[in-house]
């Protein structure tokens, strides 16, 4: 049986191909002291070996060696030192055994040690957890008594109650995601109902400058917003009363001629941009938001804006009857259209299919057929615009007057 080198991953045996090379083989010392010195300089390597073991040359050193005469022998007292065992199996892992077995109960002592200490900071953690459960509920009940906050934001806080939110965690720690949504979910309804927990009962929560980086990485580009309409979809899935039905809203808002640099999309915003992606030069003075209104609840979401500088009439139909489009694809119903009386808004109207100029005398049409579905989606007008207000007051005076007899 030809003998193996007892070292780790050393594949060389005691063959006369070898011993031509020059590879010799050296069986463990027969003196207890220095064969014991043998055996623990290889489990400080982690492997053992028994005393039968031999170990070819390439694990000692080369003034290890006595070649004076034609065998090549090793000197007195010398220890294997050379070893090619890899890192990941060093002693230094749990898996290595110590030699000693006073080490390996050091070992043990540590590891247990380690244990306890791991389940008393999971026990602290969990304590943390329901103290800041706790403390959200009280906070909200007292945001609630104080009146600012209605029902409506206080059944979305009471979301992040059953999450982990530690409320109590020290300033410059990373925030988790349930931390921002619930800090930007509180700021978005007010400042008041942020700066009460957060500056009145000392909260941590981030400072609204902070708040405000947050938000400059939503994509928020013109056009409609596909976030928004999916997170639409999703709500009405799970409540189609509440969300089925909606009334459109669109407004348009004068905003100052100003050009900068963005640079979470590296472009220049301020140009006016209908969301297609085309590219102009003009500068942007107006805003056209379009936003939905829930009809059951108290609840409202902006699904678009664009801007603009002198939007005609056909265009503005356009993004009317593709957000209609989009709505009704998410299985949401648009019942009706508020706007003011505008003229460009009327002019887009009277295209669509309403008859809101017209002969006094004659009835006037405020609805249009739903471009994917046939249904009628009636046209309201905001009361407090002056010119829609003067329409109907001349309408109602020419129903009143009374026919001209002189003839």
């Amino acid at each position: 049986m030809q003998e193996h080198c007892a070292a780790y991953s050393c594949s060389n045996l005691r063959t006369i191909d070898n011993r031509a090379q020059g590879i010799t083989f050296h069986k463990f010392p027969k003196n207890k002291d220095v064969r014991k010195k043998w055996e623990v300089a290889m489990r400080r390597e982690g492997f053992t070996a028994t005393c039968s073991s031999v170990l070819c040359c390439h694990h000692f050193k080369e003034g290890d060696f006595d070649r004076t005469g034609q065998i090549v022998r090793l000197r007195d007292g010398v220890i294997p030192s050379v070893f090619s065992f890899p890192v990941h199996l060093q002693r230094d892992h749990g898996y290595a055994l110590p030699a000693s077995p006073t080490a390996l109960k050091t070992r043990l002592s540590e590891a247990l040690a380690r244990v306890e200490s791991l389940e008393r900071e999971k026990k602290n953690a969990m304590a943390r957890e329901k103290r800041a459960k706790t403390t959200v509920k009280s906070l909200l009940g007292d945001l609630r008594e104080k009146n600012l906050i209605n029902e409506e934001l206080q059944e979305k806080l009471e979301f992040y109650s059953g999450k982990t939110i530690d409320l109590m965690a020290k300033q410059g720690h990373e925030y988790t995601k349930d931390y921002r949504e619930f800090a930007l979910t509180l700021h978005l309804h007010g400042p008041k109902a942020y700066k009460y927990p957060r500056e009145t009962q000392h909260f941590p929560l981030p400072h609204p400058h902070t708040l405000q980086r947050w938000l400059r990485s939503v994509d928020a580009k013109p056009g409609l917003n596909k976030l928004m309409l999916d997170m639409l979809e999703r709500r009405c899935q799970g409540d189609q009363a509440k969300y089925g039905c909606v009334s459109l809203m669109l407004d348009a808002m004068s905003i100052r001629k100003h050009v900068q640099y963005n640079p979470h999309t590296q472009s220049m915003s301020g140009f006016v941009d209908n969301g297609d992606g085309i590219s102009e030069t003009d500068f942007a003075t107006e805003a056209l938001v379009f936003m939905v209104v829930g009809l059951q609840g108290h609840w409202k979401a902006p699904i678009a804006y664009f801007l603009t500088k002198s939007l005609s009439p056909e265009t503005q139909r356009v993004l009317l009857s593709n957000s209609l489009q989009e709505l009704h694809a998410r299985g949401i119903r648009v019942v009706c259209v508020t706007m003011d009386g505008h003229a460009s808004n009327v002019s887009m109207c009277n295209q669509l299919g309403c008859v809101l100029k017209g002969d006094p005398r004659e009835p006037l049409q405020t609805s249009f057929s739903h471009p994917v579905t046939g249904e009628k989606v009636f046209v309201m007008m905001d009361a407090t615009c002056s010119s829609w207000h003067v329409i109907c007051c001349r309408h109602t005076v020419q129903l009143q007057r009374p026919p001209d007899r002189s003839i």
